[in-house]
């Protein structure tokens, strides 16, 4: 079944409440003071019955100045506008208004109904008309079967919202707490679908609830689907938990976030220009929130210009890219402007940047997939899960795209699930072989750059502590064979020690001393009084380690290797526990040896000592 959403807009007291009463049999205003006044002040909701199958629902919005952040509320998520013009008033100042409302909004779409025809003399009306669609009286009934016609008609057009449920989200316009109940909200449900029973969030808090039940148009059912006017009772929350604005959703339907990136747009009847870094009232969905306007490539924009901007926000929003709002001046509050978001999480731009701009200009109307890349390659690190919330994509739509974007070359996708584009991951490689490169040169006799020095020097280059990410690109480059993994260190592709003569004849006469020594190991002082330079006696033992040539016992110990292995033949030859002393005796040598090795092999797993006594384990 097509679910539909109709928003009324125009000028006060042009008849609107009246009008949707007429369609539906329902009465929108449900306060006492609206029926007191006369006027519209909150949103009010109806649906319209019909022939067709469709949910038809109806938000009715306040036409009064003082109200238009109500309007605001509830005007975002409709598929069409019912606009509404008085017969004996015409075109009026909020008339205008609602109407560049709606154009910012991107809502090009609707039925323009003139009331109160029966006010009016017929010479009037036939020139009122010559603009405008059906004329219509409430009071007399007059077309309103036409326009009913005419709403069905429109219904057949609209093209059907997503409703996957991870898609989910309802922005709050209504909250109360109902005896029996507990917390129930109501708004539009803009995407996806939700269940009884089902997990969600509350966002831009992210508190915790249970769907306990659900009503669309009245009537209680066990789902609802996007394009619905829905009320749902949650559990596990209270009615001061929730504000209107808020935004009920899946884990992952949308962005939380303290800046946008956006098309901005003054209205051609704004009386004022916004200077940059004016302070706004921003309306996105059911919410406001106070911002500041960074305009990105100029200093003032002025009625009937666009830009790109910036919007920082005082107050974190969930939203979603290409979100519609709308902005207001702080002080006289007049509506001036609104546009699109076209990145709802982005890095803090400088003004007057000409990458950033071609950027921005990628993000507006380039190809998902050129908005990939051009997110994949931004400062900022981002995992592909992250991405597919970001653009409001399904999971296996983003897999889709980053597996066919990999295959290309255009993106790289790492182990941790972060994806960058070719050029980005080209300069972090760089940055590894460079780091590299230069320890190769500052240590010639280290076969290559300890580990952890590398990742954390990498952290504080990308100023980042993720230390999955950093380990992530090390991994790629050392898959794909750009860099060597030495074990404890990363050395450059096809790097080698070169020693001079010198060296090599210092290299073996250590080695020939540890073979001498045997089990009698030779003390660490005693080889590195052999040189006087320090770094190149390591860098020996180092070498004759990863070649098997020596073991390492302790801080102050190597052994030869064989001696090595004779020592850990001997443990294994009692078969059962034995003590140091009786270790000492069987292998012939000082107490001093024995209480170096015993726990060399511990470390190693080979023996397991109780406290008292050894045993063999592997």
């Amino acid at each position: 079944m097509k679910n539909i959403i109709i928003g009324t807009a125009g000028h006060v007291d042009h008849g609107k409440t009246t009008l949707i009463k007429a369609l539906s049999g329902i009465d929108t205003d449900r306060l006492e003071e609206e029926k007191k006044r006369g006027i519209t002040i909150e949103l009010g909701f109806a649906h319209i019955p019909n022939d067709a199958g469709y949910n038809i629902g109806v938000i009715d919005v306040p036409g009064h100045e003082k109200f238009i952040k109500h309007m605001l509320a509830g005007i975002g998520g409709i598929d069409f506008v019912l606009f509404v013009v008085a017969a004996d008033e015409g075109i009026m100042p909020q008339t205008k208004e609602h109407f560049e409302i709606l154009q910012a909004l991107g809502i090009d779409d609707g039925i323009i109904a003139v009331t109160k025809t029966d006010m009016v003399e017929d010479d009037w009306l036939e020139m009122l008309l010559e603009d405008v669609v059906i004329p219509v009286s409430a009071a007399s009934g007059e077309n309103i079967d036409e326009l009913r016609a005419a709403i069905i008609e429109k219904c057949d057009r609209e093209n059907k919202r997503r409703e996957e449920s991870e898609l989910f989200r309802l922005p709050v316009d209504r909250v109360f707490s109902m005896q029996g109940f507990g917390t129930v909200v109501t708004g539009t449900l803009m995407d996806g679908s939700v269940r009884t029973g089902e997990d969600v969030l509350i966002e831009p808090e992210g508190a915790r609830a249970k769907v306990r039940g659900i009503q669309t148009y009245g009537k209680e059912t066990d789902t609802a689907a996007a394009g619905q006017r829905t009320a749902i009772n949650l559990s596990g929350v209270s009615k001061e938990d929730i504000d209107r604005g808020d935004v009920i959703c899946r884990q992952g339907a949308v962005t939380v976030t303290g800046m946008l990136d956006v098309k901005l747009r003054i209205f051609s009847s704004a009386d004022r220009v916004v200077l940059n870094n004016s302070r706004v009232h921003l309306y996105c969905g059911s919410d406001e929130v106070l911002c500041k306007v960074i305009l990105l490539d100029r200093d003032q924009l002025a009625a009937g210009e666009e830009c790109y901007a910036q919007l920082r926000l005082e107050e974190p929003m969930a939203v979603r890219r290409g979100d519609r709002f709308i902005i207001r001046f702080y002080s006289p509050i007049i509506t001036i402007g609104g546009g699109r978001i076209i990145d709802a999480l982005p890095v803090k731009h400088k003004r007057n940047r000409e990458e950033v701009l071609a950027g921005m200009e990628i993000l507006e109307n380039g190809s998902i997939e050129e908005i990939v890349r051009a997110k994949a390659g931004e400062r900022r690190f981002v995992r592909q899960d992250e991405l597919a919330v970001e653009l409001g994509l399904l999971r296996p739509e983003m897999e889709e795209l980053i597996a066919k974007a990999s295959a290309a070359g255009s993106i790289v996708r790492l182990s941790d699930g972060t994806v960058v584009s070719g050029d980005k991951f080209a300069r972090l490689s760089d940055d590894v072989k460079t780091m590299i490169e230069a320890y190769h040169h500052e240590n010639p006799l280290a076969d290559g750059m300890p580990r952890q020095e590398l990742l954390s020097r990498l952290r504080k280059r990308w100023f980042t502590e993720d230390d999955r990410l950093v380990q992530a690109v090390v991994k790629y480059m050392l898959d794909a064979g750009e860099v060597e993994d030495r074990g404890k260190s990363i050395a450059a592709a096809g790097f080698a020690i070169e020693y001079t003569d010198e060296q090599l004849a210092l290299k073996d006469d250590i080695a020939s001393r540890y073979e001498a020594a045997g089990i009698e190991m030779v003390k660490n002082d005693e080889i590195f009084a052999l040189s006087k330079d320090v770094r190149i006696v390591r860098a020996i033992l180092d070498d004759l380690e990863d070649e098997g040539k020596i073991v390492k016992v302790s801080p102050s110990y190597y052994i030869a290797a064989d001696a090595w292995d004779a020592a850990v033949d001997t443990a294994r030859a009692f078969g059962c526990s034995f003590t140091l002393a009786e270790y000492r005796d069987r292998l012939g040598t000082s107490r001093k040896y024995a209480s170096e090795l015993l726990p060399a092999m511990d470390k190693a797993g080979i023996t397991l000592f109780d406290g008292e006594s050894r045993k063999v384990i592997k």
